[in-house]
C-alpha cells in the first residue's frame, strides 16, 4: 500500500501542475514498468477529471501530513521538511490552489485503498476447453485430478480458495479430501459436492439431463436454485437431474460404464443387450435399434481395450445370434439373439 500512495500522490501534484521534472521522470516511469500501474493511473485519472472545479468548496478534512507535503512543493521547491512561514495574505487563486492539490492527494489515497481492494474480485478466471475428438488432464491447484472429455469445458477462480469449479460437457474427478472445505461442480442448474471421491459427471447442454455416476466414495446432487435435501449417491450408483422437471432422483438403472471414455474400455459382466446397447450408445455416440425386442434380453460379458464398433457389433452377433447393417450414425440389429 505504501508503494501505491507515492505514486498516487506523486499523480496528483502533477495533475495539479506542481510536479518537477525529477519527479515526473519517475511517475512516467513507474506508469510505464507494467500494464497494471498505466491502468491503475489512467483510471482514477478519468476519475479526476470529472471532479475538476468542485475542489473549491470548502470541505472538512484532516489533511495532516498530506497538506504539509503539498504545500511545501507549492512554495517554489523549499525542501519538505521546511517549517511553515508565518501567516500572511494569500491571494484567492493560491488558496484555492492549494485546496486542489490536497484534495487530490486524499483523492488519490482513496482511489489506491479502492483499487487494491477490488483487485481480488477480478482474478481472471481459468476456462479449459476441448474440442472433437480431444480429451485434457487437469491438476487443479488443491491436487484433484479432473479430465476432461470431448467438446467440454471446466473453468475455476485460481486461488481456489472456495474449491469450486463449472462444467459443462462432460468429465472425471479425483477429488483430494479436505474435510473443512467441500468441492463443488457447477452444471446447469445441479450441483455436486464432495468431500474426497471420484466420480464421472455429464452435463452437455444439448442433452436432457445431467448424470452424475459415483466410483468411489460419497456424492451430494442436489438442485442448485431450490432448497430441497440432496440425494446421497454411493459407489455404483448414478444420481440423474431431469431439466425439465427440475428434480434430481437415483437412477432405476445402472449406467454402466460411465467413465468409459476416459479409460478407453467397455466391460460387461452378464449384462442384457438393452444395457450393452446403451453402453454402446453412449461410447460412440450413436443410435443402436433392434428389429426384435427379445434381442434385448440376451445377457452377454466380455471386455473391450480400445473399443472399436463395428468389431465390437461383429464378436456379438456371432456370440449371441443376430446381423447388423449401419447408415452414419444408426445401425440396425436384426436377429431374434439368444442363439436362437
Amino acid at each position: 500500500m505504501d508503494h501505491l500512495e507515492k505514486y498516487s500522490a506523486l499523480a496528483a501534484k502533477y495533475l495539479a501542475g506542481q510536479t518537477s521534472q525529477p519527479e515526473e521522470r519517475e511517475l512516467f516511469a513507474w506508469t510505464a514498468a507494467n500494464p497494471t500501474n498505466l491502468k491503475f493511473f489512467d483510471e482514477w485519472t478519468q476519475a479526476w477529471a470529472l471532479t475538476e472545479g468542485t475542489a473549491t468548496s470548502p470541505f472538512e478534512a484532516d489533511i495532516g501530513a498530506a497538506w504539509s507535503k503539498v504545500d511545501a512543493a507549492i512554495s517554489q521547491g523549499n525542501s519538505l521538511s521546511v517549517e511553515r512561514p508565518a501567516p500572511k495574505v494569500v491571494s484567492l487563486s493560491k488558496i484555492i490552489r492549494r485546496w486542489s492539490v490536497a484534495a487530490a492527494v486524499l483523492f488519490a489515497v482513496a482511489a489506491a485503498t479502492w483499487w487494491l481492494n477490488r483487485q481480488p474480485e477480478q482474478a481472471q478466471l481459468v476456462e479449459v476447453q476441448t474440442f472433437d475428438h480431444e480429451k485434457k488432464e487437469i491438476i487443479l491447484p488443491d491436487s484433484s485430478h479432473v479430465w476432461l472429455n470431448e467438446n467440454s469445458k471446466l473453468v475455476y477462480n485460481p486461488r481456489f480458495e472456495q474449491r469450486h469449479v463449472t462444467l459443462e460437457g462432460e468429465a472425471f474427478f479425483e477429488v483430494e479430501r479436505l474435510v473443512e472445505h467441500p468441492f463443488e461442480i457447477t452444471s446447469g442448474d445441479a450441483t455436486t459436492t464432495v468431500l474426497g471421491t471420484s466420480f464421472n459427471v455429464r452435463a452437455y447442454p444439448t442433452e436432457e439431463r445431467i448424470e452424475v455416476t459415483v466410483k468411489t466414495g460419497k456424492v451430494a446432487l442436489a438442485v442448485t436454485k431450490k432448497k430441497q435435501s440432496p440425494v446421497l449417491l454411493t459407489p455404483g450408483e448414478t444420481g440423474v437431474f431431469d431439466k425439465k422437471e427440475e428434480k434430481v432422483e437415483v437412477a432405476t438403472l445402472e449406467i454402466d460404464n460411465a467413465d468409459a471414455w476416459k479409460t478407453q474400455k467397455l466391460a460387461f459382466d452378464d449384462e442384457k443387450m438393452a444395457q450393452v446397447i446403451a453402453s454402446l450408445e453412449r461410447y460412440f455416440d450413436v443410435d443402436i435399434e433392434v428389429s426384435d425386442p427379445a434381442l434385448l434380453e440376451c445377457p452377454y460379458t466380455s471386455t473391450f481395450d480400445q473399443p472399436d464398433l463395428d468389431a465390437i457389433l461383429t464378436v456379438i452377433g456371432s456370440t449371441i445370434g443376430f446381423e447388423f447393417s449401419k447408415t452414419e450414425r444408426r445401425y440396425l440389429l436384426t436377429g431374434k439373439g439368444c442363439n436362437h
